[in-house]
């Protein structure tokens, strides 16, 4: 759908985690061409209801499929795309070879490089790179200063907070990052699943409220001794669905990582962890 004038959302696919919405990608137009930033599953149906998207509002050239980060619902059809519209690839260097590896499988590169602040001119609107690391190593943002409108992957989203793997993602980067969005004088944001986020300032500032709660929530589970990831789930996150669990203890080890790196709590043998 079209969102304002020259940003539509395309929002197809399955859901990530049961009543979690779609990977949205967003279609920017100008008067001299269009980006599309992100390109959803690694799916012939989804890529065959983007194309006949692209075709139906008859989208100026695509000069660019930009890839926020290396995940696959939103780097997945990134290869279709590209063999649709001939369009280059472009990602954050740190993502590079992740999205080559494991989103492109080797047939080709990403033809360019988007770092802090390079800038795309469409004609009439531009994108701004907004390098937003946390959720992965490599992740990024677009901002759009004519419409003051910020496109931020999953880095910010209305319907959830954001999930950060141990693996591939770092809490404190995430927590800068978020700072880091309060100075950016965005009127909307446009979300990697769900809807619009309509009033900015109030979100971040939430989000960075629920993260520092929770730290606080961990460490005063640890004052009755060390504790696995496994019970702290049972007593912070109370009442949660089965299928959820594991994504609840694959958040309560990274924020872990964290208080170990700010010198607030220790591991220890068993994967137990303990306050300092």
């Amino acid at each position: 759908m079209e969102l304002e004038p020259g940003i539509h959302q395309l929002a197809f696919g399955r859901e990530p985690l049961p009543g979690f919405p779609p990977p949205n990608a967003f279609l920017v137009c100008g008067s001299e061409s269009a980006a599309l930033i992100d390109a959803g599953w690694e799916s012939e149906d989804d890529h065959r209801a983007r194309a006949a998207y692209l075709r139906e509002v008859n989208a100026p050239p695509i000069s660019e499929i930009i890839v926020t980060h290396r995940h696959p619902d939103h780097g997945g059809g990134a290869l279709h795309m590209h063999r649709e519209t001939g369009a280059p690839i472009a990602c954050h260097p740190n993502d590079r070879e992740a999205i080559e590896q494991e989103r492109l499988h080797g047939e080709m590169t990403v033809a360019r490089e988007m770092r802090h602040g390079d800038k795309r001119d469409l004609g009439g609107i531009s994108l701004e790179a907004v390098f937003a690391p946390g959720h992965t190593a490599g992740c990024i943002a677009l901002f759009s200063p004519e419409r003051k409108a910020l496109f931020t992957s999953d880095t910010v989203m209305a319907v959830s907070t954001t999930s950060i793997a141990p693996q591939d993602g770092d809490l404190s980067d995430y927590m800068s990052t978020l700072r880091m969005l309060q100075d950016v004088d965005a009127r909307i944001m446009y979300a990697g699943h769900g809807g619009p986020v309509n009033d900015p300032p109030r979100r971040l500032e939430a989000l960075i409220r629920h993260r520092e709660e929770r730290e606080r929530a961990i460490l005063d589970a640890l004052r009755d001794g060390p504790l696995t990831p496994a019970e702290l789930r049972v007593r912070i996150y109370a009442g949660l669905p089965e299928a959820r669990e594991r994504l609840a203890e694959r958040q309560l080890v990274t924020t872990l990582v964290k208080l170990i790196a700010d010198g607030a709590a220790a591991s220890e043998e068993g994967d137990r962890y303990a306050l300092r």
